[in-house]
């Protein structure tokens, strides 16, 4: 995993992007601010890149100290939320890209003597992916109007990392029942660690029942 800086600008970020140098939205920047002008301008930048952080995409965003900016790197608000949402799209494609590139055949699902069923899910940071074990017991039920199995109830969710070296520490989730209760989509939050450095990541996970009961 690397670690760069973006810019002086922008921030400290876990991803292989920079953008020392930019000068797409140059003519955004502003060098005769007053320092109350400043001000209001950084608190705006801490907000704008706070919103992005609590998403939990997997990037770590920072505002450089106030003290490091130069004339030429204060940039209207607007402007600045711009450059920090082009580095989460391009984030955001390429963890799209690489995940995808993944064969199904991976998702490997294994239901126990217990009834907990193990689904493994993979999360992109930055140049790896994380594979993340996700268990859940969950109970099923006829229903007739749909004449088959649908779940009941899940009872909990728990998760581990797999990857060599690596480790997940879950914060929370939320599960969903939808598809007409064929379906239960799971967000699990939690924090990835590898190589000392550790990241706050959000995923989703979807586990299937079908017409007699399986859970895939």
């Amino acid at each position: 995993m690397k670690m760069v800086k973006i810019s002086k600008c922008i921030a400290t970020l876990v991803i292989s992007v920079s953008l020392l140098g930019t000068t797409s939205i140059s003519s955004a920047t502003t060098t005769s601010l007053t320092q109350q002008e400043k001000e209001q301008y950084y608190k705006q930048y801490m907000k704008i890149v706070e919103e992005v952080m609590q998403k939990k995409i997997g990037i770590h965003i920072e505002v450089p100290p106030m003290e490091q900016f130069q004339p030429e790197d204060w940039i209207e608000p607007k402007a600045y939320e711009t450059r920090v949402q082009n580095i989460v799209d391009d984030y955001l494609t390429a963890e799209r890209e690489t995940l995808n590139a993944l064969s199904s055949t991976t998702n490997k699902v294994v239901t126990n003597l217990n009834g907990e069923t193990t689904k493994t899910a993979y999360i992109y940071i930055p140049d790896i992916i994380g594979e993340i074990e996700v268990t859940g017991k969950f109970e099923t039920q006829y229903n007739a109007y749909h004449d088959r199995q649908v779940f009941r109830k899940l009872e909990n969710i728990s998760t581990q990392a797999v990857s060599s070296g690596s480790t997940w520490e879950q914060t929370s989730y939320e599960a969903s029942l939808i598809d007409g209760g064929r379906t239960y989509s799971i967000r699990i939050e939690g924090i990835y660690s590898l190589n000392g450095l550790s990241n706050e990541k959000a995923f989703t996970i979807e586990f299937h029942c079908d017409e007699f009961g399986r859970i895939f």
